[in-house]
Order: C-alpha cells, then sequence, then structure tokens
C-alpha cells in the first residue's frame, strides 16, 4: 500500500498511521492552505501512541476504505501527536471540554480551515451504536451543514473561541489565607477512599502531585490523617494490578477502584513523579517498604526506558499482539507449568485463580489472571511459615521465571520519542531517589543527559526544543519543557552541587518568562507569546496527570527567590498566585501541584549554604541531610577552589570557609544560625530542624 504523508515524520504514533488509506497531513500550513482553497473543513485527530482506544479507531475506521474514502472526499484530514504538540492538544482538549462535557484521546475535532472549531468528540465508532454517532453518519452531517449552514458553524466557533478567551482573567483581588490550605486537605479528605487508596470511585489515577502535598502538609501541621492518606495511597497502589509485579513499573490508571484492573500503557511520567513521592514517603516515615518499591521502577526504568542517547522514551503501549494487556495476563494451567511445584504457594501469594481474576467491560474472554497482592510480602510470609527474607527470595526466583517467558512474547510496542519536559520530570525522580540509593549509574545518567540536552536540545538562540525522535530535535519547546527542566536541572543541583546545573536551571526558568509570561495578564502561555500558529494561546493551570507549566513556575520562583534573593523572582511569585486565584477557589483539590507550592509559600523554605574545599567532606555532610525528611529545604554550594568569575552574583558568594573546615550557613523566615563548621554540631541541628523547625 502506498504510505500518505505521515512517512516522512518522526513521531511513532503518526507512522503508525503512515499506511492509512485517509490521506493524512501533519500539522503544518500546507494542511490548512489546502483546506482553503478546497473549501473543504478540518477532520483533526489526536491521540498518542501507547492510548489503546486511538489503536481502536485506527484500526475500526482510519484503515478501513469505506471511512477513509468518505473522510478524504470531505475533509482535509490532519493528524497529530498529543505528545509532540501538547499546545494543539491543550487548545482542543479545552474545546472538546467546553462543548460536551468531558475529554480524552482519541481526541476529534471538526474544525474549519482558520482552525476554527464548531464538533468535537473523542473515539468514535465506525458505525453508530449504543447512542454514540458512527463516523460514517458523522461525515454525512457535517458535509451538509458546511453546503447547507455555513453561517451557523461560524457563529458556533467564534462563540467558542469567544469563551474561551473570557476564562483568562487577570487576576483577583482576594488573597489565599493558610484557611485555604485547611480546605485542601478537607476536600481531599472527603474524596480519599479509605479502604483502597486513592481519590475519588473508578477510574483511578496516582494523583502524585496531591500525595507530594499531603506529605508536606502532613510534616508542617502534624495531622495524622494526611500521612494516613498517603500511606493507604502508595500501599494499595504498589499491591494491586496497577504496578507490574514481573517487570516493575507502574502503569498509567486503574479502572476500577482497588487498583486491580489497568490501564496497561506505561508512560515515563508517572514512574518519574512515583519515584519521587516514594523517595520522600521512605524519608518520612522509613518504612523499607517504600525504598524498595523506589528500587524497583527504577529496575523499570533503567531496563525498558533508557534511550543510548542518555535520555529518556516516553511510554509503552497497552496494547500487544492486537489485544490490550496481553502481554501482562496469564491463564491458571499457564502458570502451573511454568512453577510446578512452586505454584501452590504462588498462587495464593498473587491472587491467581483458575477462572481468571481480571474481568472487566473490555476483556469479555475471561480465564486470565492479573498478578497483584493483597498484603505486603512481611504480611504474608507467617501464614505461610516463612520469614519476609524467604519469601522476598522466593518471589525473586518466581518474578525470574515469568521475566523469561514473558519475554518470549511479543512485547508493547516503545514509543522512544524523547520529551523534553517529561525528561525534566524524570530528572527529578531521580534526584530524589538518588538521596536514598546513592547510585553512581543515578550520577552517570545526569552526567549523559547534559550531553544529551546541550548537543540536541538547545538551539543557538539559547532556546530548547520540545522533543526529539529518528535523531532529529523538532518542535519548538513549550511552557511544560522549561519550567520541568528547570524544575529537573535544580534538582539535580541539590544532590549533586554542581553549578552547571544550577545554572541551566535558572538560565531556563529567566528564558520561560521571557518567552510565555503575559505582560498584560499575568500567567504563562503554553505556547510562544509571539506565535500564531493557534487561533488561541491557552494558559494551562489545572495539574492532571502532570503538573502544569504554571503551578511549576510557581514553585520555583519561590525557590529562585529564596536562593537568589532578587526580588523578581518574589515579584513573579506574587502576580502568579493571584493569577491563580480565581481559577483554585473554584475547586481547590484540582491544583494539588499548586496547593504544594502555596504550601512552600506560606510556610517558608530552610536554606542552606554549604562553602567547602573538600568533595568527599561535602558528601559526608550531604549523605547525613539526605537521611532526613526536611520539608521546604532550599541548597545551595560554594566551593572554595572553585573562579566562579562573573557566573556567580548571588547573596551566598561572600560566604567563607571557617578554620579551614566545610562551613554550614542555616536559614529559616529571614534569620540564620551562626555558622556551623563541625560535623556533630551539624548533626545535632538537623534534628532540631527536622522535629521543630529553627528556634
Amino acid at each position: 500500500m502506498k504510505p500518505n504523508r505521515l512517512i516522512s515524520e518522526a513521531s511513532p504514533y503518526l507512522l503508525q498511521h503512515a499506511y492509512n488509506p485517509v490521506d493524512w497531513y501533519p500539522w503544518c500550513e500546507e494542511a490548512f492552505q489546502t483546506a482553503k482553497i478546497q473549501d473543504k473543513p478540518i477532520f483533526l485527530s489526536i491521540g498518542y501512541s501507547s492510548c489503546h482506544w486511538c489503536h481502536v479507531m485506527e484500526k475500526e475506521s482510519f484503515a478501513d476504505y469505506e471511512v477513509a474514502k468518505q473522510l478524504n472526499r470531505v475533509f482535509v484530514n490532519i493528524k497529530v501527536d498529543r505528545e509532540e504538540r501538547p499546545d494543539v492538544d491543550s487548545l482542543y482538549m479545552t474545546v472538546c471540554q467546553v462543548m460536551t462535557g468531558n475529554g480524552g484521546w482519541p481526541l476529534t475535532i471538526i474544525m474549519t480551515p482558520e482552525k476554527k472549531p464548531f464538533f468535537a468528540a473523542t473515539y468514535l465508532p465506525k458505525q453508530t451504536s449504543w447512542g454514540r454517532i458512527g463516523l460514517l453518519d458523522l461525515i454525512k452531517n457535517v458535509e451538509n451543514i458546511w453546503k447547507t449552514r455555513r453561517e451557523d458553524i461560524e457563529k458556533a466557533s467564534d462563540s467558542i473561541i469567544l469563551h474561551l478567551k473570557s476564562q483568562d482573567g487577570s487576576g483577583d483581588n482576594n488573597k489565599l489565607s493558610e484557611d485555604y490550605l485547611s480546605e485542601v486537605f478537607s476536600l481531599l479528605s472527603i474524596s480519599f477512599d479509605r479502604d483502597n487508596g486513592g481519590f475519588g470511585n473508578a477510574p483511578k489515577f496516582p494523583m502524585p502531585h496531591s500525595l507530594l502535598f499531603l506529605l508536606n502538609y502532613y510534616s508542617i501541621t502534624g495531622i495524622g490523617e494526611a500521612l494516613k492518606m498517603v500511606e493507604t495511597s502508595l500501599s494499595k497502589m504498589r499491591l494491586g494490578g496497577i504496578f507490574d509485579h514481573i517487570g516493575c513499573g507502574f502503569h498509567r490508571y486503574s479502572t476500577d477502584e482497588k487498583w486491580l484492573l489497568p490501564h496497561f500503557e506505561k508512560m515515563l511520567y508517572d514512574q518519574a513523579l512515583l519515584l519521587t513521592v516514594y523517595s520522600k514517603a521512605f524519608l518520612l516515615t522509613r518504612n523499607t517498604f517504600y525504598n524498595e518499591v523506589v528500587e524497583e521502577i527504577l529496575e523499570y526504568v533503567f531496563n525498558n526506558m533508557r534511550s543510548p542517547f542518555g535520555a529518556f522514551y516516553c511510554s509503552e503501549d497497552a496494547d500487544s499482539d492486537g489485544e490490550e494487556g496481553k502481554f501482562y495476563l496469564f491463564t491458571y494451567s499457564e502458570l502451573q507449568g511454568l512453577l510446578g511445584e512452586d505454584f501452590d504457594m504462588f498462587r495464593k501469594v498473587f491472587n491467581v485463580l483458575p477462572e481468571g481474576n481480571f474481568h472487566d467491560k473490555f476483556h469479555l474472554n475471561g480465564g486470565k489472571n492479573i498478578l497483584h497482592l493483597k498484603k505486603q510480602l512481611e504480611d504474608i510470609a507467617p501464614q505461610l511459615g516463612l520469614s519476609k527474607s524467604e519469601l522476598q527470595d522466593l518471589v525473586h526466583k518466581w518474578r525470574s521465571v515469568i521475566y523469561r517467558y514473558r519475554a518470549e512474547r511479543v512485547r508493547p510496542l516503545r514509543d522512544e520519542k524523547i520529551l523534553v519536559d517529561w525528561n525534566g520530570l524524570m530528572l527529578v525522580g531521580l534526584a530524589n531517589a538518588y538521596k536514598l540509593v546513592g547510585s553512581q549509574t543515578i550520577l552517570e545518567l545526569f552526567e549523559n543527559y547534559l550531553a544529551f540536552f546541550t548537543k540536541y536540545i538547545i538551539k543557538d538562540d539559547g532556546t530548547i526544543f520540545h522533543s526529539f525522535a529518528s535523531g532529529e530535535s523538532k518542535i519548538d519547546g513549550m511552557l511544560d519543557d522549561y519550567a520541568f527542566s528547570s524544575w529537573g536541572f535544580w534538582e539535580v543541583y541539590q544532590v549533586t552541587g554542581d553549578e552547571r546545573f544550577f545554572d541551566l536551571s535558572i538560565k531556563f526558568f529567566d528564558k520561560a518568562i521571557e518567552l510565555f509570561w503575559d505582560n498584560e495578564k499575568g500567567g504563562f502561555f503554553q505556547s510562544s507569546k509571539n506565535s500564531d500558529e493557534l487561533i488561541y494561546n491557552p494558559k494551562d493551570y489545572y495539574d492532571g496527570a502532570i503538573p502544569s507549566g504554571n503551578s511549576t513556575m510557581l514553585y520555583m520562583s519561590n525557590i529562585f527567590w529564596k536562593s537568589t534573593a532578587e526580588n523578581k523572582y518574589l515579584q513573579l511569585s506574587e502576580w502568579l498566585s493571584d493569577v491563580f486565584i480565581s481559577y483554585v477557589e473554584r475547586n481547590p483539590s484540582a491544583y494539588n501541584f499548586f496547593n504544594f507550592a502555596i504550601l512552600q509559600k506560606f510556610y517558608g523554605t530552610i536554606e542552606i549554604v554549604f562553602v567547602y574545599n573538600s568533595k568527599k567532606e561535602l558528601e559526608r555532610y550531604l549523605k547525613a541531610l539526605f537521611d532526613r525528611y526536611i520539608p521546604n529545604l532550599v541548597l545551595m554550594f560554594k566551593n572554595e577552589n572553585m573562579d566562579y568569575g562573573n557566573k556567580s552574583n548571588m547573596y551566598w558568594e561572600s560566604y567563607s570557609l571557617k578554620d579551614g573546615n566545610i562551613t554550614v550557613y542555616i536559614c529559616q523566615d529571614f534569620k540564620c544560625l551562626e555558622p556551623i563548621s563541625n560535623f556533630e554540631t551539624f548533626i545535632g541541628y538537623l534534628e532540631g530542624i527536622s522535629k521543630n523547625g529553627i528556634k
């Protein structure tokens, strides 16, 4: 079959559609000019490579000659990878939510050649069924109204755009108080599932930024329920089917309330954010269970998501061999044959049933099992007459046998795009994990990513690309690329003290202000404010599966104010907080990374400056520091052996060694302790900080 225009694209998702009979265009000016010349509406389809229902729609409709013929006759057709073009996706997903009250992928938008939308939907079957219009019927309807009711289309699309623009407020005169954070906690408590962990009903997402907020909220307020919500959620998620008990790593979300039935795709950002949460949970509780989960996530990421370029791939598909979850499910007899005499104990541990335990409305064949635990191994072991270590050894042996067997199956497709924003989140996760595991491999990954970023992502003009695929960097960076990169490089600086990462962090934070900040109304646009590619440049505030770029910029503005003492960062933080108010007051618990940043802002940071001339001695101090959970910690480093030249103009550049020893300067709430140049004294003060703050 002759390929369409997508054959020249780098995105694996677009390449999956390159041999469709649909005459696809990528998102490009040629497509819109063609639509204007031919006087055709645009059929825009947005998805991503690990999306199950995107695959269903592709096989059912886009690979179908009858559907393709009608789409080609009536429309100019554009296919977009939402991970490659999050700006396009964000705009039209907002449109879909406004028009239909919900959203998701695949996302279907019909719009004018001027990019003005007048129809929105998610998955559409080929034929109308179950109250959902089919694609063939939709094409007929659109063709009719395009010919007979063009004026109505224009009015409807104009009203949608006007509505979007009206939502872009410039802030509120109100100010948030600490009572606001109590309200956030109360709302999370109300929606918390006390039996199963997580928030709300099915489907359930991990919601790592909600857990980050609760960890800090507990640490600051001492309210035990906040910690219980985190611990229950982290435990239940790891025990459930949402975790891959053979190859490790977390699936994207659970389709049921008990974390048993996952949507099987694996996303880099989930691994990154959960690395951060489990790492922090271990430091706060000293529960080794969380440390074990950190090591398991690292195992998955190292084995499956590392690119030879020094960065990380973005996802693994939900489907394999034409069926969602097939790679991860097993029959009773399969496992029995694999494990032999061990099987009886195995089935009790992992809840394997002869009739299968995996049943939902999309998997009607039955007989399949998803491995999951109902209790932690230390609680199961006594029931089997074993110690925890004995059972762990058995589980390791079983995993190895099943892993080798599973490796012979058709693997889910791996999307080998490298996304700069998601890699920034992975830097955050790795830096937090490093505090626990102290792995040389992680330090090497930092160096490898820095080399990749410098060679392939930074342009000559100092801006950055959004993605890298098939050896090619493409698409201008968007807000999330700058915000998450700034955050990621900052976290690496926090654990290494390496000035290069500090420089990159603040450089791309400042560049984000230059490119995306709205000087009239405040807030950060998703795409460059100088771009006119989209009909409307949205500002994303909602913290969904990942934090919003605006929330992250608020968090980093607080950090840079405290780490540089430059007033411009305080002013930015104040204005951005004010802009958020009109949004968060409607639904506070939908903005939990913003709430995490506000918690930091209200309760303040602890700033610690290390002045040193011995890297080995610095590592000794950092090891002691990293062994404790101290919320809102900001570290700075000055190496007396380094000539900073004109690079450093920070307030702490005048700090010096005392008595020739490493010297620690500790401040909180705009007051500072006497400089500390003795390790035992430092440990004593750490104990006080971690328990009571500075007195």
